[in-house]
């Protein structure tokens, strides 16, 4: 690989001008999958009943082993492409992108056999209700052949990546989320809610994303060029040595984050795997608003890398850590203690019991997301070995360990949770932060006061809400969401006066210079 280029523009401006883009769609995605999701679960729910929506996360895990490889594939094409095109190493990156491109179809062939052998042996790998059994084999169909498009067509989305042009990607996922809603919503009203619907709006959506993915990518890099003759079995080895690390990682994460759902529909019931999947949105929910930052900052975080300046690279990674952990405890604490409103409002008095499972879901997100800032280190530095290995043993236990609470302990639901939250708690909140610290050369506790500060944080504001609870009650999506808005507001502030003054002036500093002149303005107004 070619050395660095000497003349190099000011790779910190360059984000100050792109952060605030990049920022903006982020936050607009989300609000538009908050407001999405909020609205689609209790339609679905109430459209298709509990068992049918537990298996529409079902059918996402079928191909979930396989994107496993095409992420980790991604993660290393992402790195070694984005280093390549910032270093102007136009064969290199040709090199790249070929190798990734032929080698995803590749893959995408060999699965196909994969796939047929799943879908004609469903009703034994799943517990599937006989009267949706029609519907979901041709939902596992359109999930196959989703995944499948995805895969071949995501090498196009690398460019996008290695631009730092995330306001695309965020675009382009707006798109999706609203045409899937607006094709979901058609069908059920036209012809009647089925879970077979579900699947062929998404593999709709999937054609229409893929002619956007390709059509971008070319614009943005038009040095790309797809040659056949570009693909190099040299860069095969170089990608999957430590693609194979990462593969080893996404492996444990699999078993934390994505068989949760199944253990449930296997273990235990259907409806309680739609139970299970309904609550699971609000996890969800958290770990995307930390990805509203993580996002952000993970190609910088490269280029900074790849740019050698690794000064800029370790700061960033202190901010980011001990920025999620601050932030992130308002939303987390918010949930816990308004669980109970937040689910007669949303689902019904039917679902107010479960409370205590969104509890065990959503409270440990702020060690276990605020520390994902430091996988973005990882993978740039290529120290993904270790990782990878204590990743996959971790998700080991958590599987075992989620079946003996359910099989042997009767736990139910509570059991699969509790397992998750307390293997994932401990891996993230040892090792990786001393882990990281370790491979950016800092005192081994550097990570760990900024993700322990956050935490007493989080313990404080659950404190100061469970006094206002005594005193407020919602009933109704409107006041739900006024309260919200009110007390967040609050604690933000709280927040930004907490954290240390150096934090605040390098978060002021990342801002362009016309937008902190307007906030002054408006502040003197």
């Amino acid at each position: 690989m070619s050395e660095p280029i000497e003349e190099k523009p000011n790779t910190t401006a360059q984000f100050k001008k792109q952060l605030p883009r990049n920022m903006f769609l982020q936050v607009l995605s989300f609000i538009i999958n908050i407001g999405i999701g909020i609205w689609l679960v209790p339609y679905l729910v109430g459209h298709l009943g509990r068992a049918a929506y537990g298996l529409i996360p079902i059918a996402g895990m079928m191909t979930q082993y396989v994107s496993l490889i095409s992420h980790n594939i991604s993660a290393s094409v992402q790195r070694f492409l984005t280093i390549a095109l910032q270093r102007n190493d136009v064969e290199d990156a040709n090199r790249i992108f070929n190798t990734a491109f032929f080698s995803y179809l590749a893959l995408g062939l060999i699965q196909v056999p994969v796939f047929v052998v799943i879908i004609y042996y469903a009703n034994m790998i799943f517990s599937i209700p006989e009267e949706l059994y029609r519907d979901t084999i041709i939902l596992l169909i359109c999930s196959a052949i989703s995944f499948l498009l995805n895969l071949v067509c995501s090498v196009f989305a690398v460019p996008v990546y290695a631009n730092n042009r995330l306001d695309i990607l965020r675009s382009i996922d707006i798109g999706r989320m609203v045409v899937r809603l607006a094709g979901i919503v058609f069908l059920f009203v036209s012809l009647g809610p089925r879970l077979r619907y579900v699947g062929y709006v998404d593999l709709s959506v999937t054609v229409i994303l893929c002619g956007v993915q390709v059509g971008i990518g070319k614009q943005l890099s038009p040095i790309l060029k797809l040659a056949i003759h570009y693909y190099d079995w040299h860069k095969v080895r170089e990608l999957m040595g430590m693609g194979w690390w990462l593969f080893v990682n996404q492996v444990g994460v699999l078993l934390f984050v994505r068989t949760d759902v199944w253990i449930c529909n296997r273990f235990i019931s259907p409806e309680a795997a739609g139970d299970y999947a309904a609550i699971l949105q609000w996890s969800n929910l958290i770990r995307e608003a930390g990805g509203l930052i993580g996002v952000a900052i993970a190609p910088m975080i490269v280029i900074y890398y790849a740019r050698s300046e690794m000064e800029n690279l370790i700061r960033l990674s202190k901010l980011s850590v001990r920025l999620f952990t601050f932030v992130l405890a308002i939303p987390i604490s918010l949930l816990c203690v308004f669980s109970p409103s937040i689910l007669n409002v949303w689902l019904g008095s039917s679902f107010v019991g479960l409370w205590p499972l969104m509890v065990i879901m959503v409270c440990h997100l702020g060690i276990n997301v605020g520390v994902s800032p430091l996988f973005s280190a990882k993978t740039a530095l290529n120290k993904v070995r270790w990782p990878g290995f204590v990743t996959l043993l971790a998700g080991v236990i958590n599987l075992f360990l989620a079946i003996y609470f359910v099989k042997y302990l009767n736990w139910g639901i509570y059991g699969v949770a509790f397992a998750g939250a307390l293997v994932l708690t401990l891996k993230n909140a040892l090792f990786m932060p001393i882990y990281g610290a370790i491979i950016l050369r800092q005192r081994w506790h550097a990570f760990l006061k900024s993700y322990l500060a956050g935490s007493i944080f989080l313990v404080g504001l659950i404190a100061l809400e469970l006094v206002i609870s005594r005193y407020v009650r919602p009933v109704s999506l409107i006041h739900l969401a006024m309260l919200f808005l009110t007390v967040g507001a609050i604690e933000f502030v709280l927040a930004w006066l907490i954290l240390p003054r150096q934090d605040r002036r390098t978060i002021g500093d990342l801002i362009p210079a016309g937008f902190r002149t307007m906030a002054a303005r408006i502040a003197k107004e």
